[in-house]
């Protein structure tokens, strides 16, 4: 099945083929983003929406980032978040809070225009205090994952890619894709 990734962001794609070891032909396009605090709603509506720009198999993606000490926030609105208030102001948001516990979700939905399937992944860690500069992209810089002292955008990629929420997420859909599942 040839299947059309869908995302302007060149460092997810490089990720993505990275962690499943092929190489996804991809496309940017414009599609209506729902709002919702719901990731896999936000995921459907988006491969539905790009499958019917593309009238081919789809892949999208999607990533939530929740602070336990906001409830569901930012959650699905992160990218929203990080432009607004860059990287700094949203380790700010839990300046005085006792808990800085996050998690961070990835759901990719994968839709040939009959069939819809999503693969979720998660990662529990912490919201660093600043920003840290390094590789990565997006939050990477402020999320440190369970277990560890450095931000993702401080680690190799190869380290960072055993255990992130995306490559949880990428693992299920090879399997899925290999018909293990």
């Amino acid at each position: 099945m040839d299947i059309t990734f869908v995302t302007g962001n060149e460092k997810k794609v490089a990720e993505l083929n990275r962690i499943l070891g092929a190489q996804f032909a991809h496309k940017k396009i414009d599609v209506p983003e729902i709002q919702s605090l719901d990731l896999e709603e936000v995921v459907i509506a988006k491969a539905k929406a790009a499958y019917a720009v593309l009238g081919t198999p789809v892949l999208v993606e999607d990533t939530a980032l929740t602070f336990t000490a906001l409830g569901k926030l930012p959650g699905t609105f992160i990218k929203f978040f990080a432009e607004e208030l860059e990287y700094a102001g949203l380790c700010d948001l839990l300046a005085g809070k006792k808990d800085r516990s996050a998690v961070v979700r990835a759901c990719i939905a994968l839709y040939d225009g009959e069939a819809m399937k999503t693969f979720m992944g998660e990662c529990d860690g912490t919201i660093a205090y600043l920003p840290h500069q390094g590789e990565g992209f997006g939050f990477d810089c402020i999320f440190i994952p369970e277990g560890y002292s450095k931000t993702w955008s401080e680690m190799d990629n190869e380290v960072k890619d055993q255990m992130s929420h995306r490559s949880r997420a990428l693992q299920k859909l090879a399997l899925y894709l290999e018909g293990d599942v």
